[in-house]
């Protein structure tokens, strides 16, 4: 399977037991669901730990709603040195590039139109996860454990990832490609990567994809 297909993901994990069990299903995406949303809402610190993770900058910007009286994200910092990132509406992309910025993340994101994705060679990936060379599923498990792409951030919730920067060296660059998936259950598909230290990372192309 192309790498780009199988990092895209949608469906909360719960454990890495979980997560590996979901990994196996990535050509069909992890669920993901939205709330209707405005405007955008700067970072703020959590009491609890919450439920998700950051985003940022874009080339193609897709609403998946209009109107409404929530923002279009919020990114929360959590006191296990996670970070939130609720995604109600597909709009932003720079707001939230900055915002993970303050919370101490460097980010890329795009938000695609449904059927396509960004271009391949956009960057040089951190571990095997990004580029052309297609991966079995037998690898993509293996992956799980192994590559820190799956590590650094994960689908929660139907509009909610996490970002673990743990997981992120100085340097690098998560790249996030968020795709309109045209199901008000399963508003996006979600593809992470590392961009390793020293590469830039560039412009999202979109391209047509069947997947």
């Amino acid at each position: 399977m192309n790498a780009l297909t199988g990092m895209w993901q949608n469906v909360p994990a719960a454990s890495r037991d979980d997560l590996a069990g979901a990994r196996r299903r990535l050509l069909d995406g992890m669920q993901a669901r939205p709330a209707l949303t405005t405007s955008r809402r700067r970072v703020v610190t959590a009491p609890r730990l919450l439920v998700a993770a950051g985003v940022a900058a874009a080339a193609v910007t897709a609403p998946l709603v209009a109107g409404g009286g929530t923002p279009a994200y919020a990114v929360t910092e959590n006191p296990d040195g996670t970070i939130t990132v609720a995604l109600n509406e597909m709009r932003d992309p720079e707001g939230l590039r900055a915002d993970l910025l303050t919370a101490g993340v460097t980010a890329d994101v795009s938000f695609l139109a449904p059927h396509t994705r960004c271009a391949d060679s956009r960057f040089e990936g951190a571990d095997p996860s990004y580029g052309s060379r297609g991966h079995t599923e037998a690898q993509l498990r293996k992956g799980v454990e192994q590559w820190r792409s799956f590590a650094a951030t994960q689908v929660v919730d139907v509009r909610e990832i996490r970002i673990r920067p743990e997981f992120i060296r100085p340097g690098e660059t998560l790249v996030l490609e968020f795709r309109d998936n045209q199901d008000a259950r399963r508003p996006w598909r979600l593809g992470a990567w590392l961009a390793k230290a020293g590469s830039p990372v560039k412009p999202c192309t979109p391209v047509a994809d069947a997947g």
